[in-house]
């Protein structure tokens, strides 16, 4: 058999069963009809020998079976039994509901949150050490889409300071301020009124008793200054909304001052703003009239001040003490342009100011700033450039310092540059911050020195406890810092603080300026039943010049005394607790630290004052 014929047959018997069971059927006929033809051809012989070789002759196949052997060894298999996991089921029980119908309240939309109570007015009223009389009182009309009205009236009294100095110059004080205002609506327009009246009671009771003066006696002299201010303006604005609309405001402001010797300062301001959009340009332009009188009783103040000189300096007549009058006038035109592109903001303008009372009455001060926003308003750089020239009156003067002369010399302050720079931004919603430096100049500077110029003839004595006016210039150099934080109406907080550099020109300090302020405040509210309120501030040391003597101060120059007068610290407490919102209770200590200092040279100040009252809303 060949190799062939054996691959063959493996592949027949390996692929095909049936044709190998026909295979083998058709090989057992031929080996049974050879069988049998050899049968035949033995017994036909006639010789009985028996022959063995036996020679075939054909093509036979043979064919394989697979054998079917038992291993020697025998073999285990692990049966592995899964076991059917048990369940068990539990046939559901109704549950017995009780249908209980219920009455579906009426639908309610509410388009806008309701309001909430507003309560037209306020008084609130106490009663503290040193006889100190607080009084505030507030009333308006209420919501009105037409307008609306109020009357504000304040009162702070006391019997003043504890000096001990065993003479009778009293040092009462009072402040009373009553405000009228109204305000109208119309369709694209607003008009406001307002009018007020100011009553300031004062002394000057600054006098070293341990002096020697000569002179009559207090007894028979006025120390008391009192300060009448009446006041009243109407504004009208318009709002117009279309870009490309003009807007403008009006303002008109008429103030009258007299004192207790009848000083009167009569000052009118106008004012004319008028602005426009065109695409993502903002252009406008102020124009404005200050003019201001002065009728007063004094010596001439015309020339160098008439305070600082000898007697012999002027003639007879030019020191009499008399009725005199100043006026002055002050005219401005500031037109300005600012734009926004992407996260930058700009503005540019011009100032232009001329006086009356100047030998150089024109001024042009440049006017510019710039800011860009930067990680949506978390760091804000800015810096500018701006001046100005304003009027220096009687009233504004005795709001810095209600101990200055009644007949002090006016003269216009030139804020000849103020630049500036610096950065802020706001670092959360709650938490907002500003750094900056800035650099300024004036010329005519007031400065405020203790004086002892004395009119017999009229009656008019001043021994150190009246502040004359001296002008100069003033270099500043300021740079400040402040921290806001905002928690809603829970607790919100603000400091500031400032250091000053001077250079006061052709005086040998800068007056009553300090080199350091510090401004610290913040309220917190418990559950809106107890509010707390803390205001701290600290003020540097200041020089001051005296023409009066000074204990343990050496003159200067024969009649002028310098020194330094302390810094100090003020911390004013007030915690209110709020039965409910209409009645309240409040304690009051302003001086809580009950520090002893001098805010202008002479003049000490109270130290601890308490105070405690209740407050009604109605």
């Amino acid at each position: 058999m060949t190799k062939h014929t054996m691959n063959h047959i493996q592949r027949i018997a390996f692929f095909d069963p049936k044709h190998i069971s026909n295979m083998i059927k058709q090989s057992h006929m031929v080996v049974l009809f050879v069988f049998l033809m050899g049968s035949i051809g033995v017994v036909a012989q006639i010789d009985t020998t028996l022959d063995y070789t036996t020679t075939f002759h054909g093509d036979r196949q043979l064919f394989l079976r697979d054998a079917n052997k038992l291993l020697v060894s025998p073999l285990t298999k692990d049966s592995v039994v899964k076991m059917t996991a048990i369940q068990y089921s539990t046939l559901p029980t109704p549950k017995v509901v009780l249908i209980e119908p219920a009455l579906i309240p009426v639908a309610k939309i509410n388009v806008e949150e309701k309001l909430p109570y507003l309560y037209r007015g306020y008084v609130k009223a106490g009663y503290g050490t040193y006889n100190t009389l607080p009084l505030d009182f507030y009333f308006t009309d209420g919501r009105s889409k037409k307008g609306t009205f109020g009357v504000h009236y304040k009162l702070l009294r006391g019997d003043g300071v504890n000096l001990d100095d065993a003479d009778s110059i009293p040092d009462r004080y009072s402040d009373n301020q009553l405000e009228l205002w109204g305000k109208w609506l119309f369709t694209k327009t607003q008009l406001l009124a307002n009018a007020s009246w100011d009553r300031n009671l004062t002394h000057w009771y600054g006098v070293d008793v341990k002096n020697d003066y000569e002179g009559p006696n207090f007894d028979s002299l006025t120390f008391k200054q009192v300060m009448n201010t009446y006041k009243g303006g109407v504004s009208f604005l318009s709002y117009q909304r279309d870009t490309g609309d003009y807007n403008y405001r009006g303002d008109i402001q008429f103030r009258r001052s007299n004192d207790f010797i009848n000083n009167k300062e009569i000052n009118l301001d106008v004012l004319l703003h008028c602005r426009r959009l065109v695409d993502s340009t903002l252009f406008a332009v102020d124009f404005g009239v200050n003019y201001n009188q002065f009728n007063f009783q004094g010596p001439r103040l015309d020339g160098t001040n008439i305070n600082l000189d000898d007697d012999f300096a002027y003639s007879a007549s030019d020191r009499k003490y008399e009725d005199r009058n100043t006026d002055n006038a002050i005219i401005k035109l500031i037109p300005t342009a600012a734009t926004t592109w992407r996260d930058l903001r700009a503005k540019v303008g011009l100032g232009i100011f001329i006086e009356g009372r100047s030998s150089q009455p024109g001024h042009f001060y440049p006017m510019a700033e710039a800011s860009y926003n930067i990680l949506d308003g978390i760091i804000v750089p800015y810096a500018g450039i701006r001046g100005s020239t304003e009027p220096t009156t009687y009233y504004s003067l005795y709001q810095q310092n209600p101990f200055v002369q009644s007949f002090p010399r006016l003269k216009n302050k030139n804020n000849r540059i103020d630049a500036y720079g610096g950065v802020g931004g706001a670092i959360s919603r709650t938490v907002s911050y500003n750094v900056g430096v800035n650099y300024q100049e004036f010329s005519n500077f007031a400065y405020f020195i203790n004086d002892t110029l004395s009119f017999s003839n009229a009656g008019f004595y001043s021994w150190g406890n009246m502040f004359t006016v001296l002008y100069d210039d003033l270099t500043a150099f300021n740079f400040h810092g402040e921290l806001a934080v905002y928690a809603g109406e829970k607790w919100k907080a603000n400091v500031r603080a400032d250091y000053f550099s001077y250079n006061a020109g052709n005086q040998a300090h800068p007056w009553n300026q300090p080199n350091l302020k510090v401004l610290a405040n913040g309220q917190y509210s418990l559950k809106n039943k107890f509010i707390v309120n803390l205001d701290v501030f600290y003020i540097g040391d200041r020089w001051a010049r005296s023409l009066a003597p000074i204990h343990g101060i050496e003159p200067v120059d024969g009649n002028t005394y310098d020194h330094i007068l302390k810094g100090f610290a003020d911390v004013n407490l007030k915690v209110e607790y709020r039965y409910n919102k209409r009645l309240g209770a409040w304690v009051a200590m302003n001086n809580a630290l009950a520090m002893k200092y001098q805010r202008y040279s002479g003049f000490p100040t109270q130290t601890f004052v308490a105070m405690m009252g209740a407050s009604y809303s109605f």
